[in-house]
């Protein structure tokens, strides 16, 4: 580059220390030097430092550079397992010496973050959701760490002085501890919850179906008497993992029946699995959480609508994992699982023939008369109508065929019927205006959709014509 008088710049370590600027002024240029903007642009580079005030803290406490070991778990059970963490802690006799949390890429110190965690039944407890807790152990200062990844799941890292083999070994044997301790002390033990670990509130009040004597007498024999006795079984011959499918049409107690079992048992763990979460492919993990919870039940909802269950009509993704998650390398040793299936025949013969994975298959079928007619006393005394006799033996004909489902949907049919009719209170021809009307209803549920008929024909003298 040259200056104004065309002679060259001085170079000082190779570059140029001046630069040349041209300003526009109206008409006329104007050219001028000044020197050093090559400094000013590019000042020298402060050399960084390659720790952090976090970093320097954590080497500070445990004495040297720092080695660590971690686990994750998704967001929800990760949050529940380090709900124990405090009390693990304890256990160990573990000394707190501080608790942080860095901000600022680790340059600013402040206290940890907590939320509050709903435990079930009524329970909560603040969690930590990111934040360091310094603790001092037999083996030495190690700095236990809660923080979330960039994908949601929560993380517990443990460290400790880097070199030391030792210390590794004792760091690694604390980690696998907590583990063992969480799930002993997990709030999921005892809880009913589904497969995406959202609690299933329990009232305490047990509904039980209305069965035929024959299924009562296999569901007492089947899974009553099995989840009873789950934590004894073990001490006897009998495999310790047995599962049964309920099998009928929508609407007749399968569901019903589960809930009573949940009541049932209130200190025995459910895990209720939809299709939607056959589907995500969580069938091993659930079912290695089950293990650990045991005595627990399993309930794989509507197995046959998860799709691939069958490999007569469709490849069969979720059907190996299924299989092997129920009769695998794993035994599921205190486990009982309870699938429910509005067509049995749809799901594989591995499956439905073949125990030890499926033991029993129980039909629950439509009510007969015995069966709908304390459940007709049931939904009349709700709703407030006092039917003769006579009438209620009536109603119990009138309803062959009909599920438990469709013995409810006649009393919210007849409540409507009443509205329309500008009454609040429901009387005994609303009831049977409602019957009429639900099997009105069922017969166009199972005809066949009318079509649109065909166009009309090219010839011109076809068709209506107007006069």
């Amino acid at each position: 580059m040259e200056n104004k008088n065309g002679k060259n710049s001085k170079k000082k370590n190779g570059k140029k220390d001046e630069v040349t600027i041209h300003f526009e002024n109206g008409e006329e240029g104007t050219m001028g030097t000044i020197h050093g903007l090559s400094k000013a642009f590019n000042p020298t580079k402060k050399a960084r430092d390659p720790t952090t005030a976090e970093i320097r803290k954590v080497e500070g406490y445990v004495g040297g550079k720092v080695a660590s070991i971690s686990k994750f778990w998704n967001a929800r059970l990760g949050v529940l397992m380090i709900s124990t963490l405090p009390n693990f802690i304890d256990s160990e006799k573990f000394k707190v010496d501080s608790e942080v949390r860095w901000t600022r890429w680790g340059e600013h110190e402040e206290a940890p973050t907590y939320s509050l965690v709903d435990l079930g039944s009524g329970e909560t407890v603040q969690v930590m959701n990111e934040g360091q807790i310094y603790v001092s152990t037999e083996h030495g200062p190690m700095v236990f760490t809660v923080e979330v990844d960039g994908d949601g799941d929560i993380r517990l890292r443990i460290s400790y002085l880097s070199g030391c083999k030792d210390t590794r070994e004792f760091a690694k044997k604390y980690l696998d501890a907590f583990i063992e301790y969480a799930w002993a002390n997990s709030p999921l033990r005892g809880k009913a919850w589904k497969a995406d670990f959202s609690w299933i509130a329990r009232t305490g009040v047990i509904e039980e179906p209305h069965l035929t004597d024959q299924v009562k007498l296999k569901l007492d024999l089947h899974a009553h008497t099995f989840i009873r006795n789950l934590s004894v079984i073990a001490e006897t011959n009998l495999k310790s993992s047995r599962g049964i499918i309920l099998s009928g049409p929508p609407g007749c107690g399968k569901t019903m029946a589960i809930k009573a079992m949940i009541e049932s048992y209130p200190d025995t763990t459910f895990i209720v699995m939809t299709s939607e979460h056959l589907q995500r492919r969580c069938v091993h993990t659930i079912y290695d959480i089950a293990r650990r919870l045991a005595p627990s039940v399993v309930v794989l909802e509507d197995i046959d609508s998860a799709g691939g269950l069958s490999r007569k009509v469709a490849s069969h993704p979720i059907l190996g994992e299924v299989l092997q998650a129920l009769n695998g390398v794993d035994e599921n040793k205190g486990v009982f699982t309870i699938a429910t299936t509005n067509f049995v025949e749809d799901l594989d013969d591995a499956l439905r023939d073949r125990p030890g994975r499926f033991d029993v298959i129980i039909t629950i079928g439509l009510p007969d008369s015995d069966a709908r007619y304390p459940m007709l006393e049931k939904h009349c005394e709700a709703n407030s109508i006092t039917p003769t006799e006579k009438e209620l033996a009536k109603l119990v004909s009138m309803t062959k065929g009909f599920s438990g489902a469709w013995l409810a949907e006649v009393f919210s049919t007849a409540t409507l019927v009443a509205m329309y009719n500008d009454r609040r209170e429901l009387q005994w021809s609303d009831i049977v205006a409602a019957v009429d009307d639900i099997q009105d209803r069922r017969r166009v549920a199972h005809e066949k959709t009318p079509s649109l008929p065909p166009p009309p024909s090219n010839d011109s003298m076809s068709g209506d014509l107007y006069r």
